[in-house]
């Protein structure tokens, strides 16, 4: 509220969004060191709130990248450029900031998640998976958050574990095709000769048909033959409730392609400057008459900004991992790597079976996919490998979703072990790592098809 202190670091984050935002639009190289030294001075303010285990991860991944750095002998000009690159997703996670709010609040998606939740066991499963897979999709976390209470007052362990599954299944599959998922957008970056249209039609059909994967390893494996509950009557879901609900996440969407259309920016860019505005205007009209403007939008203003350092952990890693991916490339030879690589692998299909399969094993051991999608596109670029550019572009957002189901540090697997008090690895690696393969196996299976449908 008003009352709250809005700390240093905030305003530094605050400022780091705002240069992100003008170098969209000016680009002054002068302010990439600046943005750069921000980003330092707010990892050095709120290092000792990160979790040990993310310091000594994000630790180990910027020593790396340094040392790459310097035997390059371009030490200080790469550290400089592999932490400012980071600064386009420290723009998205503030804009992503800003819905959450009026998420929580709106009583047209309460009332789609009222309905969503009273489903009886025989259609919950795949009513969640596909529920949080759109509201996801749009909202990102907040649209997972929102869900995520029928899992919280679950009692039963094991149907706490199968509708964990739904919401992680149905979310993460949600990177497949979303240009306003964080692995949409990092790939993107990452293979700068793609535009979503190139891969975001055909990640419908992967997040389609993994959607349906989970539900049948549900049905056939996990799925008891009597019910844990006796379920009451579902609740129905107000024509007017529908339509408001498909209002928002339409109206987000539409502006959104409409910003990008005639400005140019990109999504992290575009949802950097309507992101503020709609969940200003937003919050204002589900408030209270009377108590609208400007109480609310002060409100919601101060809330946000306070809460700003919280993203403290997704900085890190994403600076690590860019400082990781930059620094490493700049030692390594790529045309010697991708020789190497096509020497091993002659077969394209084999190639995109291999990536899937790395990007898998990485994430079990505990990088975050950003890692390894920077440090692949760094030292393996689609032409290196022999790959068309779309085609390596859908494999990695094909298995993106997947590798943050199994990652035991991803923001995915750390948020839903918040919720169950289930240790993160535990939904990682034992109650998501066999959907994984099954639809890691079927995500392969699908690119290779396109491609020789395509290609």
């Amino acid at each position: 509220m008003a009352d709250q202190r809005i700390s240093l670091s905030a305003w530094v984050y605050l400022a780091i969004a705002v240069l992100a935002l003008l170098d969209a639009f000016v680009h002054l190289p002068p302010l990439i060191p600046v943005t750069a030294g921000l980003i330092v001075a707010f990892i050095a303010l709120e290092f000792r709130h990160v979790p040990m285990a993310q310091k000594i991860a994000g630790a180990g991944l910027i020593g790396v990248g340094i040392l790459g750095a310097v035997f390059s002998g371009h030490g200080t000009d790469i550290l400089v450029d592999g932490i400012a690159r980071s600064r386009i997703f420290l723009l998205l996670f503030f804009a992503v900031s800003w819905l959450q709010y009026p998420v929580g609040q709106s009583p047209a998606l309460q009332a789609a998640r009222s309905t969503i939740i009273s489903q009886p066991p025989g259609r919950r499963f795949l009513f969640m998976s596909v529920g949080v897979h759109i509201m996801g999709s749009v909202l990102n976390l907040a649209g997972l958050s929102l869900l995520a209470t029928m899992v919280e007052r679950q009692k039963d362990p094991h149907l706490r574990r199968r509708l964990t599954m739904a919401l992680i299944n149905g979310f993460g599959t949600a990177s497949s095709w979303s240009p306003f998922f964080i692995g949409m957008i990092v790939i993107l970056v990452s293979i700068p000769s793609l535009e979503w249209a190139d891969i975001g039609p055909l990640g419908v059909s992967l997040a389609l048909v993994m959607i349906f994967a989970g539900w049948a390893f549900d049905r056939l494996v996990l799925r008891r033959s009597l019910p844990a509950e006796t379920p009451g009557p579902p609740v129905p879901l107000a024509r007017a409730d529908f339509w408001r609900a498909a209002g928002i996440l339409t109206s987000l969407i539409v502006l959104a392609l409409i910003i990008v259309e005639f400005a140019g920016t990109s999504i992290p860019v575009t949802l950097g400057l309507m992101g503020p505005p709609f969940a200003v205007v937003w919050y204002m009209m589900i408030g209270a008459r009377g108590t609208r403007f400007p109480f609310r939008a002060q409100s919601l203003t101060v809330d946000v900004l306070s809460r700003l350092p919280t993203l403290r952990n997704e900085a890190l890693v994403f600076v690590a991992a860019n400082i990781f991916g930059v620094g490493v490339a700049s030692a390594i030879p790529a045309a010697d790597l991708g020789a190497m690589v096509n020497a091993a692998l002659p077969w394209a299909d084999a190639k995109i079976a291999a990536l899937v399969l790395f990007f898998l094993s990485t994430s079990l051991i505990g990088l975050h996919p950003v890692i390894t999608v920077i440090f692949l596109s760094s030292v393996l670029p689609p032409e290196i490998l022999g790959l068309q550019d779309w085609v390596v572009g859908l494999t990695y957002v094909g298995v993106w979703g997947l590798s943050t189901m199994v990652s035991p540090f991803s923001g995915t697997t750390l948020f839903m072990s918040r919720v169950t008090g289930v240790p993160a690895h535990i939904i990682g690696w034992r109650w998501m790592l066999p959907l994984a393969l099954i639809n890691g196996a079927l995500v392969a299976g699908m690119v290779i098809a396109i491609r020789h449908l395509f290609g």
